[in-house]
């Protein structure tokens, strides 16, 4: 008696299978990862981390934040705003709040021409104005703060920083986006 060909629902059966499991095992051995670091004392912030420098500073922010990184663009004033909001533009047909990271740092200086609009996930549409966008650090090892970052740390003056992270470039502190969205409220 002839054996009946398989169905062609059943590859693609497995290879659904397959793909879970391999996204199970994928999480798990982001878990044991940060299990290993945490025997060795050190304490990793989970997930990846975007590289920006502002104003002659590098910092991190967490990837899982940014929408978009773009070009600078030209910007609408926004009048009564403070000082560190540089102005708007419109980004997907939505208005878009432009902080000057530079700025917040205590940093005047006028843009160059290659700068970078690093498009934040919030309530809103908020955009950093960064001189230059460098790499993604996966897991960097938490120094100094906490892994929320809620309290204030002694050697930042801005209040802009969550803690220091040790990455293979060095030393970087992590930015602490809530601080740089403070006062946007109202704009």
């Amino acid at each position: 008696m002839a054996e009946t060909p398989k169905s062609p629902v059943q590859p693609q059966v497995r290879r659904v299978s397959v793909q879970q499991r391999l996204t199970a095992l994928e999480a798990e051995q982001v878990l044991l990862r940060q299990e290993l670091a945490s025997l060795q004392g050190e304490l990793r912030l989970p997930g990846l981390y975007l590289t920006v420098e502002a104003g002659n500073t590098s910092a991190l922010v967490p990837a899982r934040l940014v929408r978009e990184v773009v070009r600078l663009v030209a910007l609408d004033p926004l009048p009564g705003a403070p000082a560190h909001v540089a102005g708007t533009f419109v980004y997907r047909g939505s208005p878009a709040v432009v902080v000057d990271l530079a700025r917040m740092l205590g940093v005047k200086r006028v843009p160059d021409l290659d700068s970078h609009l690093v498009v934040v996930e919030t309530g809103r549409t908020v955009a950093l104005l960064v001189d230059r966008v460098r790499d993604l650090v996966e897991t960097p090892v938490l120094l100094d703060g906490t892994p929320g970052g809620e309290e204030a740390l002694p050697w930042d003056g801005t209040g802009l920083m969550a803690g220091l992270c040790r990455t293979p470039e060095g030393l970087r502190p992590l930015l602490r986006t809530s601080a740089v969205l403070t006062g946007m409220e109202g704009l």
